[in-house]
């Protein structure tokens, strides 16, 4: 089975109703997966002991700008877990079946992976009930009619196991290039990169991006997060726009349950792209 562990923010306002909506989902899911909730923000402990959920309050921030630090999260999570499978990942995203039905495919397949799936944005301002199947897919089927998905580089779920990373830098979490990093690095720890958008679908709850330093409250603009210093910062961390991959960099991709590799002609375009964009930033220096 599989360990998911996330970071929330603090439950209060419109981020402590998507959080609710994210959490409720994903205890939906049969078999419902280990669920650890990190850190110490308002309301944290209250909805891990409302939910049954374990909880880990200590984590390690920044001195600076008091963001916690993805090399302890992931450690923490992978010592704390029950199982050998883990996936990280973000308080905002709802979960529908089809993520443990992609999940056991690719951890049935490969030993050594990351699965990642770009994710479907969509503006959810309440409390949504996901107490019966039909709800949750009627749900599924609005993300995919917004179809407002996001750029290749959006995932906000890593499934991995244990045994992946041997090494991580401090980066600050939610503030950019880590998670592009994350790709880089199962490639070069020779793991499967694994692209399910298109058997999964990860809804994004829409919401601002005002925890990070230079980001006006209500911004919902993420791009504003990567042109921020914290943003900058990840990047120098991650070794520069050579390290910052995306799903177009995947080496397979699962449509329909079958693995496909991306090195087949009708796949090398993304590839393509993906490098074409990496080369035109080294050369605008950013």
């Amino acid at each position: 089975m599989i360990t998911f562990f996330s970071v929330p923010k603090a439950f209060k306002g419109h981020i402590g109703v998507i959080q609710t909506n994210a959490i409720e989902s994903w205890l939906q899911l049969k078999p419902v997966p280990e669920i650890i909730l990190l850190g110490d923000d308002e309301g944290i402990a209250e909805v891990a002991q409302k939910y049954d959920l374990r909880h880990i309050p200590d984590l390690k921030y920044h001195a600076e700008w008091k963001a916690p630090l993805l090399d302890d999260i992931i450690e923490s999570a992978r010592k704390e877990s029950t199982f050998d499978n883990l996936c990280f990942i973000h308080t905002d995203i709802i979960l529908f079946q089809d993520f443990l039905k992609a999940f056991r495919l690719v951890s049935g397949r490969f030993e050594k992976y990351l699965m990642v799936s770009s994710r479907f944005n969509m503006n959810i301002e309440s409390r949504i009930e996901l107490d019966s199947e039909e709800k949750r897919q009627n749900l599924r089927a609005s993300a995919l009619n917004v179809n407002d998905m996001y750029t290749s580089g959006g995932t906000d779920f890593f499934a991995f196991p244990k045994s992946l990373y041997k090494k991580i830098p401090p980066f600050l979490l939610g503030r950019g290039y880590w998670d592009n990093w994350m790709m880089y690095q199962a490639l070069h720890e020779k793991a499967a990169l694994i692209d399910t958008t298109t058997d999964v679908v990860a809804l994004h709850q829409n919401h601002d991006y005002a925890h990070v330093q230079g980001v006006a409250s209500g911004e919902r603009d993420g791009d504003r997060v990567f042109k921020a210093r914290q943003g900058y910062y990840n990047l120098s961390l991650a070794g520069g726009q050579k390290n910052v991959y995306n799903n177009y960099d995947a080496n397979y991709v699962l449509k329909n349950g079958i693995f496909h590799s991306t090195w087949r002609l009708s796949f090398l375009k993304r590839h393509l792209k993906s490098t074409i964009r990496r080369i035109k930033l080294r050369i605008k220096g950013k």
